[in-house]
């Protein structure tokens, strides 16, 4: 019998903070090990080589995926210069990145936002991401996108045809994982359904300051809570959240447990970004039963499909108009409650998984038939 064929994965991300990047690639991973597990992949046919610039903190528990370590160097400098000569085998990359220099791969784009919005990040961010991922798409056996939208950019932007790029999309169920901890509202005084949520980075795409504005304009008496945090080596300028009005409250960084708490208990969900490859945050909260409102751009229609209700976030009227209705009408809360459970459960991690592995399988068949 033939030794099981090598395939190496780039995880860098497993070693960075756990943000919506990283959480997509950590929950894929996951899904690949059990898919092993279930004999959907044959482990006498593959074997899985997870390479990183160094040990995650906490290497989660994959039972058929090996992590190994490959030193020196870090970042983009191990991902150019370390990861093609370690990879010596079909190479699978999974957060917008990968070593220009290898042809034998595939690659996943998330969002093609440092091109599309770049006044959005730094010059430099922009500079590192704008010369590597149209390279990195161009040289790949194999080219994914997390979304429609994004499928639709790369062509845009790289001149790709959109019929050679498969659409893997989300999941969301990683919020059920957790148990709720429910002291983050006595924590903050916070009542249950007495107030609405925001959560993510604090990236000025993601339009704080509309959400703030259009509570004003809606002169609704509900706080609005905002989680999450800001990195500014990443996002440029500032969201001004250091000022923020009597009725919004910042509580920072949270754990899973205590956002599935926020999820839980609050009103609604506001989310006005402005781009979004996949947006996670709404699909988080249709699962956990809190109705959304977020954008009409890029791909989050795909996300909240029919259960969301929609705004322009160029336009603070449209967003007080939905986040009025959202506290007003009780009866609408609970249809797009039902609504939106029901279309987040069709976005799973394990399909998302079953799509990518779809699209590669071929990918690592020609390349062991032709290397």
């Amino acid at each position: 019998m033939a030794a099981p064929f090598p395939v190496f994965i780039n995880a860098r991300f497993l070693t960075e903070p756990l943000t919506g990047l990283q959480r997509w690639g950590r929950e894929v991973l996951l899904a690949l090990d059990q898919m092993v597990e279930d004999g959907v992949i044959s482990a006498h046919a593959y074997q899985f080589h997870l390479l990183t610039p160094s040990m995650p903190e906490t290497p989660p528990p994959y039972r058929h995926l090996e992590i190994q370590v490959r030193r020196p160097l870090r970042s983009h400098l191990w991902e150019q210069m370390i990861l093609p000569y370690a990879a010596s085998g079909f190479l699978m990359n999974l957060k917008n990145t990968a070593p220009v220099g290898h042809s034998n791969m595939s690659v996943q784009i998330q969002d093609l936002q440092p091109i599309a919005r770049p006044e959005t990040h730094t010059r430099m961010f922009n500079r590192v991401y704008g010369w590597i991922m149209p390279r990195a798409a161009k040289r790949a056996k194999v080219l994914c996108a997390l979304s429609e939208s994004t499928a639709r950019e790369i062509h845009k932007y790289f001149g790709i045809d959109r019929e050679k790029i498969t659409v893997t999309g989300a999941g969301h169920e990683h919020v059920l994982a957790v148990e709720p901890e429910p002291s983050i509202l006595q924590k903050h005084g916070l009542d249950s359904r007495g107030y609405l949520l925001a959560v993510s980075s604090l990236n000025p795409n993601k339009n704080f300051q509309a959400i703030l504005r259009a509570m004003q304009l809606a002169e609704v008496r509900v706080p609005l809570v905002i989680a999450g945090g800001t990195n500014p080596r990443v996002f440029e300028g500032s969201d001004g959240l250091e000022h923020l009005p009597d009725n919004a409250l910042h509580v920072g960084r949270v754990s899973d447990g205590e956002l599935r708490a926020l999820y839980e208990n609050a009103l609604g969900f506001v989310y006005p970004s402005f781009y979004e490859g996949w947006g996670l945050p709404p699909g988080e909260a249709m699962l956990l039963g809190c109705p959304v409102i977020c954008s009409h751009t890029t791909s989050l229609p795909e996300v909240g499909g029919q259960a969301v209700l929609y705004c322009d976030p160029a336009d603070d009227e449209s967003i007080a108009k939905q986040i009025f209705r959202l506290v007003e009408d009780g009866p609408l809360r609970q249809e797009l409650s039902a609504l939106g459970r029901a279309e987040s459960s069709k976005h799973t991690w394990r399909g998302t998984a079953e799509k990518l592995w779809a699209a590669v399988e071929p990918g690592i068949l020609g390349f062991r038939e032709f290397p």
